[in-house]
């Protein structure tokens, strides 16, 4: 794991997974440190065991990181794990590349890695890394950037539970079913065109090196798909044209701290009153919260998209 931290081309690398150049600066400055702590190095080493398994296991969930001490160590929040990730990458680009996938759509999906220790800078205002759970969805190798938006195969859940209701209680599905998740990274306006672009990218790349995990619906679980959302801006708005895209489904869950972390990049207990009300979402947000009623999170689906 030492060679790997010292590997010649590693700035390049650093830029291809996404860091930024403040980002990159700090972690170069945490290698030469750690490369000097033999009981950090076998730290690494460690978790990048645990992230081995998961490349190209993606029907589960993955909790490669979910011990506690996965994320304290001297260097910040998720530093170590930053570095495991940082190791595998090589792992990751070869699944990617018995699939088939171009070169140029591997290092994007990687780049997720940078993506996300940015996005720990905006919330923390600091180097480190919170989210190192879902980056192991990411080096599973179900996960793409395609244009403006995010994607990753995973089971679908609604399938099993119709397919389970026609079935004897001794009877098993025979068979995984799959749908094409979708997220929406912080990278500029979600305007319709980019989302139809995005749509059209995922409709191909799945079915074309992913042919064996056959997937025919688009599937989103987030807070945007809370109605409540059309009732508070413009009809014309990008967020709105893209909620009434979806078919709802399902049971919605509590979505405030999804608001609030998407929104204002705020995790944890938080004074509505220190929060910015620049824009018509930022006081629609916090006006709902205050007025004592929530946001919700709820599952859509639009059937055939992934075909």
């Amino acid at each position: 794991m030492a060679t790997r931290l010292q590997t010649p081309d590693l700035e390049r690398r650093l830029s291809l997974l996404g860091f930024r150049d403040d980002d990159a600066v700090e972690l170069l400055n945490v290698i030469d440190k750690v490369l000097f702590s033999p009981a950090d190095v076998r730290r690494v080493a460690e978790l990048a065991a645990l992230l081995l398994p998961v490349i190209g296991h993606f029907g589960e969930p993955s909790a490669a990181f979910d011990s506690p001490t996965a994320s304290q160590d001297s260097y910040g929040t998720g530093v170590l794990p930053m570095l495991a990730l940082l190791v595998t990458v090589d792992e990751v680009r070869d699944f990617h590349y018995r699939r088939g996938v171009p070169d140029d759509l591997s290092w994007r999906a990687l780049s997720d890695l940078g993506q996300q220790v940015w996005v720990h800078r905006l919330t923390y205002g600091e180097f480190g890394l919170h989210t190192q759970g879902w980056l192991c969805l990411v080096w599973s190798g179900a996960f793409y950037w395609l244009g403006r938006l995010q994607f990753n195969l995973q089971p679908d859940e609604l399938a099993q539970v119709d397919e389970l209701a026609e079935l004897d209680e001794m009877a098993q599905p025979d068979s995984q079913q799959w749908v094409i998740s979708c997220h929406i990274p912080q990278t500029g306006p979600l305007t319709p065109e980019s989302v139809d672009d995005a749509f059209g990218q995922a409709s191909d790349f799945f079915p074309r090196y992913f042919g064996d995990h056959p997937a025919t619906d688009l599937y989103c679980f987030s807070w945007l798909l809370d109605p409540a959302l059309a009732e508070v801006l413009p009809k014309q708005s990008n967020m709105v044209q893209f909620q009434q895209r979806w078919e709802l489904y399902g049971e919605s869950h509590d979505g405030d701290a999804d608001a609030i972390f998407f929104t204002f990049r705020r995790r944890g207990d938080i004074d509505l009153g220190s929060l910015p009300t620049d824009t018509t979402l930022e006081r629609a947000i916090i006006d709902r919260i205050r007025s004592g009623q929530h946001w919700r999170s709820f599952a859509g689906r639009i059937k055939g998209s992934g075909q």
